[in-house]
């Protein structure tokens, strides 16, 4: 419960609710509340998320884009991605929901996963659905954590697989992120562009949690796509893709399966599960006191 911030009182506002024990409210969260989407806590929005962090010196964003979430005019921000502004353009200049002259210039460009140029450390680091890119969970955590001060924090927003365009794909596993760590992945594999590509569906998280959830690409997209991905993939372009599938859930058992087994310096010091109508949790990390 520590770890979700669970708020009885906030919880008991339901009216079909308000007449539990304290005992009974925790117990309809763990059995409904989390699948029905139900707020427990003052965090009810990605903006409250926001809010609530704490940052106490400097910052680092993955990935911003167009729409950076921290503050960009602060001289403690800086940010990291794996294309320059320049092919960012490039990529994104057939995407009507990217503001093209809104892109921001990355502060730094990492290859290969290799984030060792970067000699500043963060008090908090920002990812924003960019972890179900990186082609390797573990190496990007260790990344991050190595970046990361003492009293630091890692601040996720993840997209739920569930209620968005990946809802078709299977969900990830502790044996796929294991598998992408053994190869040490530095781009998404032909496999996972793909997925990405071909098994889509639409992206109305209210229509996912009505389960009307559309139909994902099939055989006819793949014998149109595949060849000309697959000429693409073999010149050795990085193509941006989902490599990863998370819900709350195996979010929270990955994680913790990789900090048992000492692959990962940091571990969950809070996770908000998918509110109704939405398509993302959240989640904070913090360095492990033992490595």
């Amino acid at each position: 419960m520590e770890t979700c911030d669970f708020d009885d009182n906030v919880y008991r506002t339901y009216g079909d609710l308000a007449a539990m024990s304290n005992q009974e409210l925790e117990q309809h969260f763990f059995n409904f509340g989390i699948k029905e989407g139900r707020f427990y806590n003052k965090i009810q929005s990605r903006q409250n998320f926001l809010d609530a962090m704490q940052i106490k010196g400097k910052m680092l964003e993955i990935g911003p884009l167009d729409k950076p979430q921290l503050d960009q005019h602060s001289p403690d921000y800086y940010s990291v991605d794996v294309f320059t502004k320049e092919q960012l353009i490039k990529n994104y200049g057939h995407d009507p929901s990217v503001k093209k002259e809104k892109i921001i210039e990355p502060s730094y460009i990492i290859s290969n996963n290799d984030y060792t140029h970067i000699k500043e450390r963060f008090n908090c680091i920002f990812s924003s659905h960019s972890i179900e890119h990186v082609p390797c969970v573990v190496s990007f955590l260790n990344s991050l954590g190595g970046l990361l001060t003492d009293d630091g924090y890692i601040y996720l927003i993840i997209p739920d697989k569930r209620y968005c365009f990946d809802h078709f794909k299977h969900d990830t596993d502790i044996f796929d992120v294991l598998q992408s760590y053994h190869e040490k992945n530095y781009r998404p594999r032909l496999v996972d562009v793909l997925r990405f590509t071909i098994q889509h569906t639409h992206n109305n998280c209210v229509d996912h949690w009505e389960n009307k959830h559309g139909v994902a690409g099939g055989r006819s997209e793949l014998l149109r796509l595949y060849p000309g991905l697959s000429e693409l993939y073999n010149s050795g372009t990085y193509i941006d893709a989902h490599v990863s599938y998370f819900t709350p859930e195996n979010f929270l058992e990955i994680i913790e399966i990789l900090s048992e087994l000492k692959l990962v310096n940091v571990q969950i010091h809070k996770m908000y599960h998918t509110f109704r109508n939405n398509l993302e949790f959240y989640v904070i990390l913090k360095k492990k006191q033992t490595y």
